[in-house]
């Protein structure tokens, strides 16, 4: 069935644990030799791929599975058994497509909400950077501060640049920084780029994009979540020019 589906059900057998859903597993048996080795051998190796799918990040820690029921259907399935199925293929099939798309529908409906609330704090927060001494708002949107004035080259569309930076969220949050770290000015987001065209060599700044100058609605990764505000603080240490086009 889908990965979606199996890593919320992954998630939630490690997070109800065998101990704590049925009393513990069963102790392994082996009177039957290879046979019974083989059986347990193939449990745990599910087992472990169920856990490795789980660490996938798709947890949904508020959905609890019953470990009974999921191991009733299990060991039905294996025995073909289908004298004792609660149900058929196709309505599991059907049931599991279903509960696929609520699950979607639900986990976008909660990332909407994070998103809306992430811009309402990222405009609050622009607003009073605005009035920060020193502050400048461009066309934009974008908010420049400079704490060191430049004074060598002045980047290009097409240059690479080499620079110190570091990134945060409005509540000061790290996500990421680079020391001499070497870019293309066309290679980074539409805040970051307009921000760096302000620049000259030996030059500080801090510059400060809403979202839709920055990572959007979808975000970057674990850490920069849709909607987000950001903040770089920014030192173009050298202007790498773009190599002269040939006639």
């Amino acid at each position: 069935m889908k990965k979606f589906i199996l890593s919320v059900m992954a998630t939630a057998l490690l997070a109800c644990g065998l101990s704590s859903c049925n009393g513990g597993a069963p102790k392994a048996t082996y009177a039957n030799g290879d046979i019974d080795t083989l059986a347990y051998a193939f449990g745990l190796m599910q087992g472990s791929r169920f856990a490795g799918i789980a660490d996938t990040g798709a947890v949904i820690p508020e959905k609890v599975i019953n470990l009974d029921n999921f191991l009733a259907g299990f060991i039905n399935a294996i025995r073909r058994d289908s004298s004792n199925f609660e149900m058929t293929f196709d309505e599991a099939k059907a049931f599991l497509d279903n509960y696929d798309r609520k699950l979607r529908q639900e986990m976008e409906e909660k990332r909407q909400a994070v998103i809306k609330e992430n811009k309402t704090k990222g405009a609050d927060f622009m607003a009073e950077n605005a009035k920060k001494e020193g502050v400048v708002v461009t066309e934009s949107g974008l908010q420049i501060e400079t704490i060191k004035a430049g004074t060598g080259k002045q980047p290009q569309e097409g240059d690479k640049v080499l620079v110190n930076y570091k990134g945060t969220l409005i509540d000061g949050t790290q996500f990421d920084a680079n020391d001499s770290t070497e870019f293309s000015v066309n290679g980074v987001v539409r805040g970051f780029k307009e921000g760096l065209l302000s620049m000259k060599e030996g030059g500080k700044v801090k510059i400060t994009m809403p979202s839709d100058l920055a990572y959007g609605d979808r975000g970057a990764g674990q850490n920069i979540p849709g909607g987000s505000t950001l903040q770089f603080d920014v030192e173009l240490l050298k202007v790498i020019p773009a190599p002269a086009k040939k006639k």
